[in-house]
């Protein structure tokens, strides 16, 4: 399909029938709580427009102040958010996962006032569903299915939680195209920010998270964000677990040491889960989300390519 529409995913679900292993089969066309924000970005990612659709919009150059139908200047051009950023759907996207769960308050901020950087995040209201030490990888395409170990999984305490959390890994793994662009379509590749329009090159790439700003600012968390069942916070965390710490005095030093992502979903109705329950449905939605669109050039030199990142979803939760 030369054309990259919009419409290539739906959002999907799947219903989880088993009270006793509730987490094991997943249905994903996106990951739960990914890249969120920014992945090294001068703006968020949630802030950014949705990329034209090239199949209904002819987009004539990459970069052109003067051409009304360049990508820089549809995607807002040198607007208050500029331009050369946007949101797109993936082919695929995956992550590898820890752990998985609800909680009564978040753990990142169990206060609500005070984020618990340079600590462990609070567990202590948590209950798990999935659990793995060496984590369990997790590839989501559209359509398709995944199934996270049984051993791993657990039936989660019955309670009301107003927070669904998610441990995972800070790395993504993103497939995806954009175009054509001057006739000219862009392929992931298996190198990062590094594009092809070779459709031979079309690979999985790695996209890791620095950072929650921009490519030289420590933005070590960021709270709620707002996306579709909700608002999202999350959380860089060392490799002992504790949550890194933010460069207030903005010094331009990038984030270091960073090993896991702490995903943590403030849903818009609290879930219930109580003796009855028999199962979850799980609402992954990714569409015009999942992957971020970007210029790339040199230095010094206007943008000559198209590069993919990963990007920001949300999911929804019901239970029966």
């Amino acid at each position: 399909m030369e054309n990259y529409s919009s419409t290539l995913f739906t959002n999907q679900s799947i219903l989880m029938k088993s009270k006793k292993t509730l987490f094991n089969f997943l249905l994903f066309t996106s990951a739960f709580i990914g890249s969120l924000f920014v992945m090294d970005k001068p703006v968020k990612a949630s802030d950014s427009p949705v990329c034209p659709d090239p199949s209904t919009t002819t987009i004539t150059s990459i970069y052109d102040p003067s051409d009304s139908s360049s990508f820089f200047e549809l995607t807002g051009g040198y607007g208050e958010g500029e331009g050369g950023f946007c949101r797109s759907t993936p082919e695929t996207y995956g992550v590898t996962v820890f752990k998985m769960g609800f909680c009564t308050k978040n753990p990142g901020n169990p206060t609500g006032s005070s984020i618990l950087e340079g600590s462990k995040p609070d567990y202590s209201s948590c209950t798990w569903a999935f659990e793995s030490t060496s984590g369990e990888v997790a590839d989501f395409g559209a359509g398709g299915s995944v199934d996270l170990s049984e051993v791993a999984s657990s039936e989660p305490a019955a309670g009301v939680y107003p927070h669904a959390v998610m441990l995972i890994s800070k790395d993504f793994r993103i497939k995806g195209k954009y175009g054509p662009v001057a006739g000219k379509t862009y392929y992931t590749t298996s190198t990062f920010e590094k594009s092809s329009t070779n459709i031979s090159d079309y690979a999985v790439t790695t996209a890791p998270l620095k950072s929650f700003d921009g490519p030289s600012i420590c933005t070590a968390t960021t709270e709620k964000n707002v996306v579709v069942g909700g608002t999202i916070s999350a959380y860089l965390l060392d490799s002992t677990g504790t949550m890194l710490v933010s460069d207030s005095a903005d010094t331009g030093a990038p984030c270091t040491g960073m090993e896991k992502l702490l995903g943590v979903m403030n849903m818009s109705s609290d879930l219930t889960i109580s003796d009855t329950t028999k199962g979850l449905k799980m609402t992954f939605i990714v569409t015009n989300n999942g992957m971020s669109v970007i210029t790339n050039g040199g230095e010094g030199t206007p943008p000559s390519e198209i590069i993919m990142d990963s990007g920001p979803f949300s999911v929804t939760f019901e239970t029966f």
